[in-house]
């Protein structure tokens, strides 16, 4: 009796598998994804991303000998002395430093504030002082007991101590902190001792949080399609790929000139003028709890996940900055705006690229990216410069 079952049980595990086999054949190899994997790109949560610096380093850094002539760096904050410094200083004042007086943003304040050496950090958008602390520093409240918002920050050592102005020019306000700690002190006033030593960079700006450079913030220089030019559908899908789980799985075909690849989550198309655009052809879960914090982190994930691709793969790319962001239409709808960053300033695209004003443009709802743009392009400052 025993014999008759345990045929019967090989026959079956031999009929599944033969099943299984035939689907992996037929539909790819969906073994490697779930259903959850085909949804759309959504955000990981707030806490997931504390540690991560692409939301903390979205900011532009400046470094002024005398409040009147700053050096503004865009991009790769990471690789700048003045940033690694900075990032030192405001750990320490977040774990070891104390809250000061807080005052109205006006004319004499910021002249105060901006007056002798400094470093400035500032974000075009407004940044949340629990994040902001939670990156550097593990002092619960440090910040956000005292103000819940700031775009500016500014790093300045006087005779004893290191002071930090957090400004919010949307409430018109700014909160002072400082610092006792004698290695950073000195080694903030070595960065400024040798900065002192050559001033080449230095240009002369308008004081005050709105921080305009007098010269053109936008350099005029050249650009190429980093993967080549007169590209074939087979050329294009290894930079694309990366928005799909499967992408065995996905249909390409050109219509209109336009390369495309789809599957029943997603459209990426690449277009003749060097764009390349992801939409998602599922609504988002929810929309109206999306803050701008997590929209943004959505966004950012998106793009790294390209920019880690194009590394992987090493092409050359320039670094981003984030340039702008809006609100809607739809409800819980954020819009993010991205330039590129070469020779240490930003890149104007032009007119001539049609669907895009911006070098990357961004579209979440409900923290689900449902468009992304990005204009593939490498651009560099050429001898004539």
């Amino acid at each position: 009796m025993k014999i008759p079952i345990i045929k019967n049980i090989i026959i079956c595990a031999l009929a599944i598998t033969c099943a299984l086999l035939t689907a992996r054949l037929w539909f790819g190899n969906f073994f490697d994804y779930s259903l959850f994997s085909e949804m759309p790109i959504v955000a990981a949560s707030m806490a997931d991303h504390r540690m991560s610096p692409g939301m903390v380093e979205s900011a532009k850094m400046a470094v002024s000998l005398d409040g009147q002539r700053y050096e503004v760096v865009y991009g790769s904050l990471s690789q700048q002395p003045g940033w690694q410094l900075s990032g030192r200083a405001i750990s320490a004042l977040i774990n070891e430093g104390t809250a000061g007086t807080s005052g109205t943003v006006d004319e004499d304040s910021l002249a105060e504030i901006f007056d002798g050496q400094n470093v400035v950090i500032q974000y075009n958008f407004s940044m949340p002082a629990g994040f902001f602390r939670e990156h550097f520093g593990q002092r619960p409240g440090f910040l956000s007991s005292v103000f819940s918002n700031f775009e500016t920050l500014v790093i300045s050592p006087d005779e004893d101590n290191i002071n930090f102005f957090f400004i919010n020019s949307a409430a018109g306000a700014f909160h002072m902190f400082s610092l006792q700690d004698a290695q950073t002190y000195y080694d903030l006033r070595g960065f400024f001792a040798e900065k002192a030593e050559n001033e080449n960079g230095m240009h002369h700006i308008r004081c005050g949080v709105d921080f305009v450079p007098a010269r053109e913030e936008y350099l005029e220089i050249e650009g190429q399609n980093p993967i080549g030019n007169q590209l074939l559908l087979a050329d294009v899908r290894p930079f694309v790929e990366f928005f799909f789980p499967n992408p065995a799985a996905m249909d390409e075909v050109t219509i209109d000139g336009i390369y495309t690849y789809q599957d029943n989550f997603r459209i990426v198309k690449f277009y003749p003028s060097n764009i390349v655009e992801y939409n998602a052809l599922l609504g988002a879960s929810s929309s109206s709890a999306a803050s701008f914090a997590s929209s943004f982190l959505a966004a950012l994930d998106m793009l790294d996940r390209d920019m880690a691709n194009m590394q992987a793969r090493e092409t050359a790319m320039n670094d981003v900055f984030l340039v702008g962001h809006s609100v809607g239409p739809r409800d819980g709808q954020w819009n993010f705006y991205f330039d590129y960053v070469a020779s240490g300033r930003l890149v104007p695209i032009g007119d001539d690229v049609g669907i895009l004003s911006h070098a990357v443009e961004v579209r979440v709802v409900g923290n689900t990216v449902m468009q992304y743009r990005r204009l593939m392009m490498y651009f560099f400052e050429s001898a004539g410069f």
